[in-house]
């Protein structure tokens, strides 16, 4: 159930048998050559939507932008900086916890976003030691991490993920029909973490990140689509 194609009085009926929330998050940034700008959103949008299904809950609007300073050298990237996206999570979580919202379930599709939500959670619960907050990062669930290991191997790269663009592949069909596939070569290269824009163009200069999203297919994506709704359906009962 999507929250903005409800009322408020559906909302308010909604709260006295659940304040469980999902949380889809993501990105607006360069995913190589191959691959879609909306990856992370459209990822962690379509698995927050049938999580929400399978259970019942109520899943918010994503938020398609993240902290993805390190891709603003490619042309469509977008990024909040740290400080910004810890104050957007603390005020949409303040709102809705006191609207009577306890359990929040983020559903995240991008590794930039992981610190700097947790240092929002971290500022939340030194004054709210109610409200639960959860975090999924798709691509780590432990039946991702074993699918993608058995088909892709090292090939499935860090960003622009083999995993990744299989999903959208599936999800987004249209979209592909514009893009030319094509498989690259794998280049191992040793640096700091994090960069900037610049260092990203000089060490990934086409955007990837050891990935090889050739090996990608729209089969694969509806497998990893199932898996991790599954796996995070089950966690999230299991609370």
């Amino acid at each position: 159930m999507e929250l903005a194609k409800t009322t408020w009085t559906y909302v308010e009926e909604y709260l006295k048998r659940s304040q469980t929330l999902i949380i889809p998050i993501g990105s607006t940034e360069q995913h190589g050559p191959t691959a879609l700008i909306g990856t992370d959103y459209i990822t962690a949008t379509k698995i927050a939507q049938e999580v929400g299904e399978n259970l019942g809950l109520l899943v918010a609007p994503s938020l398609n932008y993240g902290m993805a300073n390190h891709h603003l050298g490619f042309p469509g990237s977008a990024s909040l900086n740290p400080s910004t996206y810890i104050k957007v999570h603390l005020e949409l979580l303040e709102g809705w916890i006191s609207q009577g919202f306890k359990n929040f379930v983020y559903i995240n599709g991008h590794g930039g976003n992981i610190m700097p939500l947790n240092c929002a959670i971290s500022e939340l619960k030194r004054s709210d030691n109610e409200s639960k907050v959860s975090i999924f990062n798709w691509w780590h669930l432990p039946s991702v991490r074993e699918y993608e290991e058995k088909h892709f191997g090292d090939e499935n790269g860090h960003h622009a993920t083999c995993g990744e663009v299989s999903l959208t592949m599936f999800t987004e069909p249209e979209a592909f029909k514009q893009i030319e596939s094509k498989s690259f070569k794998i280049e191992p290269k040793s640096h700091h973490w994090p960069l900037s824009p610049k260092e990203m163009k000089i060490y990934h200069p086409d955007g990837r990140m050891l990935s090889n999203p050739g090996l990608s297919t729209a089969k694969h994506g509806e497998n990893l689509l199932e898996l991790s709704v599954n796996e995070i359906s089950e966690k999230i009962k299991s609370f």
